[in-house]
């Protein structure tokens, strides 16, 4: 099995202004809900190349980009560089045993990443631990459709096709229970739509997909079933690919 450590040093030079637009509205959403307050301690979890961390910079006091993959945090450095912000630093670190006291920071940031990660409850855990009273969580991720099971494997099976390390998206119920489970209020919860469309093609080589499974992505895209076509606005193009959007969750959290 893949490890999100290794797929992402090996995928830290793929991950570029195209990345960044596929996944810029809900940047966004983070942003407008988060509140961010000039006295905010931030961490981004899974940060990878920093973009999440470096959009609340300007906003807050601190900011901690965390991730597993030094590669990324690499990348993360030169961003941080060219922008000349001094009030960011960078962890190496898992999701699910995050290396800080309880208590540490006033807002938790997670964009497109607990897909893969090995544990959500555990995460969730965790950023209930180091948040403080009052503190928010915003998070978004790809999601799949509510009361739709086959759609959700069928998507859950493609992604981890194309990126072995994907573990599995969870459907917005399913998001909503693991945040109250968590001891986390649900504040705000949606699936916004208005993503903007990628192309298979460049989804695979974003991912390094080797050949074999790239050709059974290909193929699950080909014999994709109506429910999958419809819910992710399948079109076919010229030269066996694709266009489609990833329905993205989006959520604002705060501990009590």
């Amino acid at each position: 099995m893949t490890t999100a450590k290794e797929q992402f040093d090996r995928q830290a030079s793929h991950y570029n202004a195209q990345w960044n637009a596929w996944t810029e509205s809900s940047l966004q959403w983070l942003l407008t809900h988060a509140a961010a307050q000039p006295a905010d301690d931030v961490l981004d979890v899974a940060t990878g190349t920093g973009f999440t961390a470096l959009a609340f910079a300007p906003l807050v006091r601190t900011v901690v980009g965390l991730d597993v993959s030094t590669g990324m945090l690499a990348r993360a450095r030169q961003h941080q560089a060219a922008l000349g912000l001094t009030n960011v630093s960078w962890q190496e670190g898992a999701a699910e045993a995050l290396p800080f006291a309880a208590g540490t920071f006033s807002l938790v940031s997670c964009r497109i990443a607990p897909h893969h990660f090995e544990s959500v409850p555990q995460f969730l855990a965790e950023v209930t631990r180091v948040l403080r009273p009052g503190g928010r969580f915003v998070l978004a991720d790809t999601t799949v459709p509510d009361h739709d099971p086959a759609t959700a494997d069928w998507q859950n099976g493609v992604e981890a096709l194309r990126d072995p390390s994907h573990r599995r998206n969870l459907a917005p119920r399913q998001w909503r229970q693991a945040l109250t489970t968590a001891g986390l209020t649900v504040a705000a919860l949606d699936v916004p739509g208005g993503e903007v469309p990628m192309q298979l093609h460049d989804w695979l080589e974003k991912a390094g997909t080797a050949p074999e499974p790239a050709a059974a992505v290909r193929a699950a895209f080909a014999q994709a079933p109506a429910a999958a076509r419809a819910a992710f606005q399948i079109q076919a193009l010229p030269a066996d690919d694709y266009t489609f959007i990833w329905q993205r969750l989006v959520a604002l959290a705060t501990r009590s």
